[in-house]
């Protein structure tokens, strides 16, 4: 069909004060998926099991997929899976399955309150957005810059839940004042024009 395209991945972030004023907008081209993801496409192209590495450094091997109890929507304080942010700035590599230094949920010192995440829908015409976005409020005290984002889906195979990494992107230093939100939104575009 003539003006279809392959599609590829992108994010968003946008910076809130303390007051909801916009101070920082970011959108780029994700440049991330993961081994993961692309041995999950193998293995339901071939049908053999999937053998993702979790975002604890395990290696499960993963026969079939309960899709009813496998998500990317995260509940507001989990930071199990969902979108998650970090400080860790390593080139992102096809290998990675966790972030480099999660920041991990709370309002402690060095801490964001992670809220739910939610789909993210948009698009017209052939040109398709989908994806999650989620919030991330700062009552730690003091300003936290984030240096990198991912996807982590949970997967659940009959028996046990499974945490993937499917998606890193090392971004420009973000820095989310004391008091602030920042939302991020990554999403895979089809048919980009």
């Amino acid at each position: 069909m003539k003006g279809v395209g392959v599609g590829t991945a992108y994010y968003e972030i946008e910076v809130y004060d303390k007051n909801g004023k916009l101070i920082d907008r970011k959108r780029g081209k994700a440049e991330s998926i993961l081994d993961n993801w692309m041995r999950l496409f193998m293995s339901i192209r071939d049908g053999s099991p999937w053998m993702p590495k979790d975002t604890n450094g395990n290696s499960p091997t993963i026969s079939s997929i309960v899709f009813a109890n496998s998500y990317g929507l995260a509940s507001a304080g989990d930071d199990s899976y969902g979108i998650q942010v970090g400080t860790g700035t390593t080139a992102v590599d096809k290998f990675d399955y966790c972030l480099e230094s999660k920041i991990p949920h709370g309002s402690s010192s060095g801490q964001l309150s992670y809220g739910e995440t939610s789909s993210y829908s948009a698009g017209t015409g052939l040109q398709v957005d989908e994806g999650m976005q989620r919030s991330f409020d700062n009552n730690s005290g003091a300003d936290i810059t984030i240096n990198e984002i991912g996807m982590v889906l949970k997967v659940n195979d009959g028996s046990s839940d499974y945490y993937i990494m499917v998606m890193r992107d090392v971004i420009s230093a973000t820095t989310v004042p004391n008091g602030g939100r920042v939302t991020i939104k990554y999403w895979f575009r089809w048919n980009p024009s």
